[in-house]
């Protein structure tokens, strides 16, 4: 008697087109199935009442519902087989492949395509299946070129492509036509913000007028209709569509739509904007705090840019508040103390930091868990490099957005220093695919190349970077390490003469342990140990272990 096997259907199609049809696509599929499962009836074949259909969903990712519904009962030991018509109804993407097989033999179930022979449970099988899979994800890439082809191109002439329609326009025949009411409602945003002093004055405004967001039709009803918020109105104080124009990957063509704000109100904004903008910079014309917004102390009171002034120097730091609201409303000190960071410490080290997450060792060994195959591992190793570069850029905005990106954040304690990323963002940016939602996987630690030192009272802390592969020697500090090897050699060859003290002080550095030397010789020493500091330590220890926590370097 042969054993009974449950079968489930799952059934897909890319699109919404047609599923509203009396018998369409995913009816077909499932007909097809039925009249396989049916043909295995004696070797104890059984379908399972329970439907799992996706209609409008892309094989190229798994997030899909009937898709996790079916996987979920797979684990939970309800299906032993899926029964598809096709295998790229499945999936079109080799690394969702691998999971599902993995769900599949965990659970010792299989699956079937109907018009395709297939046995996982062989070497040769499985190459069969993955050589066909990778001419659907090579289809599916082929389409997605397309697609961004025909928009490259579409935008190019100045057609609207789609999305939500912008304030002060309406779609008609798949064009943007001017709507009077919120065209002047856009036009008095545009004259408001050169009267008032900031977009923040700008947001105030509107909401005591009561101006709200245009309201958008989607598929689960209706969005906007809401108060502004200061992202929504730099959104639109330089969008280009007001003025005719359409942009594309930073290029500006002429649209098909007719414009709604004068050139030369646009021309006053966006000089407007472009002048807040090098405002915001200090008077020194230091670059805008790196790390605002993702910086918290060890308590999670965030931490914000700050300076000092001493004399004509000028300190920049990030600080956390020690006032706290009481229940009377009277601002009171903290009992935690405050921190206080080098602001440009945090940015240089951040910065390293994320070179070394995107060095090619990290990258793989970050990537190894999927199973890619080798021409995704060299797209995500060729990405890496790229945002590698962003990386270099110590306190440029390139690396502020991909910082945001990954929803970096670093938090600052008495002891120690930790920092994380969000690990489906950083897969996302590495794979192309997109991650705008936070993972509820355990995120990324990094390593930032800090050492915490207590400066002054023992409550104020001062972070000061480790040393960086790219910092150059310190020339003072070299002629230091030669004239210590010269007047070692001096002392032993002038025998009985007794030396001086400076003589002794200076031939003592002659016996620094050799990674230390080698440090200092290629300017990866800390930015505490200068020639003087050096030359002047007393009691420098001759054992190389202890040389190396006096003078706060690692030894080997």
């Amino acid at each position: 008697m042969s054993v009974q096997r449950r079968c489930a259907i799952y059934t897909r199609k890319s699109t919404e087109e047609g599923l509203d049809m009396a018998f369409n696509s995913l009816d077909a599929q499932r007909e097809a199935c039925e009249a396989y499962i049916r043909s295995q009836r004696s070797e104890g074949w059984l379908l399972l009442p329970a439907s799992y259909d996706d209609g409008g969903f892309s094989g190229g990712s798994m997030e899909r519902p009937s898709l996790k519904r079916l996987l979920a009962d797979v684990e939970a030991g309800k299906v032993d087989v899926i029964v598809v018509y096709k295998v790229d109804r499945l999936t079109r993407s080799l690394p969702d492949f691998a999971r599902i097989v993995d769900i599949l033999d965990k659970a010792g179930a299989s699956f079937v395509s109907v018009t395709q022979a297939f046995n996982t449970t062989t070497s040769m099988g499985r190459l069969t299946l993955n050589v066909l899979l990778s001419f659907a994800q090579f289809e599916r890439e082929v389409i997605a070129e397309r697609v961004r082809d025909k928009i490259a191109q579409s935008k190019a002439r100045g057609m609207w492509m789609g999305g939500p329609v912008p304030l002060g326009y309406e779609v008609k025949d798949r064009k943007l036509v001017p709507l009077a009411g919120e065209a002047e409602t856009v036009r008095r945003i545009f004259s408001l913000y050169l009267e008032l002093p900031s977009v923040r004055a700008l947001k105030e405004r509107l909401d005591a007028e009561g101006i709200v967001t245009k309201v958008q039709k989607c598929k689960d009803g209706t969005t906007g209709g809401a108060l502004f918020g200061r992202g929504g109105l730099y959104h639109l104080l330089s969008n280009p569509v007001v003025i005719g124009k359409v942009r594309h990957k930073g290029k500006l063509y002429e649209g098909e739509h007719e414009p709604i704000i004068d050139p030369s109100l646009w021309d006053a904004v966006q000089q407007r904007l472009a002048a807040n903008g090098v405002e915001r910079r200090t008077r020194s014309g230091e670059q805008p705090a790196l790390l605002t917004s993702m910086l918290r102390d060890h308590v999670g009171r965030p931490m914000s840019p700050t300076h000092s002034c001493k004399g004509t120097r000028r300190y920049a730091y990030y600080a956390s508040s020690t006032a706290r609201e009481v229940s009377d409303g009277v601002a009171q000190a903290d009992s935690v103390p405050a921190v206080r960071v080098a602001r440009a410490a945090a940015d240089d080290a951040v910065a390293h930091a994320l070179k070394d997450l995107f060095a090619r060792d990290a990258v793989l060994a970050l990537l190894e868990p999927l199973r890619l195959d080798l021409a995704q591992i060299e797209r995500a190793l060729a990405m890496a490099d790229e945002l590698s570069l962003h990386a270099g850029t110590r306190a440029g905005m390139p690396l502020r957005d991909l910082l945001r990106k990954l929803d970096f954040a670093m938090a600052v304690g008495p002891d120690r220093v930790t920092a994380t990323i969000d690990r489906q963002r950083l897969l996302g940016l590495l794979l192309g695919r997109s991650a705008d939602e936070k993972s509820e996987s355990e995120p990324v630690a990094i390593s930032v190349p800090l050492e915490l030192k207590r400066k002054g009272r023992a409550t104020r802390l001062v972070l000061a970077a480790h040393a960086k592969p790219s910092a150059k020697p310190d020339p003072r500090l070299v002629r230091l390490l030669v004239n210590a090897e010269r007047e070692r050699r001096a002392m032993f060859a002038q025998g009985a003469e007794r030396p001086s003290a400076h003589q002794v002080r200076l031939a003592r550095l002659a016996f620094l342990a050799p990674d230390i030397t080698a440090a200092i010789l290629e300017g990866r020493q800390p930015g505490h140990l200068t020639s003087r500091a050096l030359l002047k330590m007393p009691d420098l220890p001759m054992d190389w272990l202890e040389q190396g926590r006096v003078l706060g370097m690692r030894t080997t």
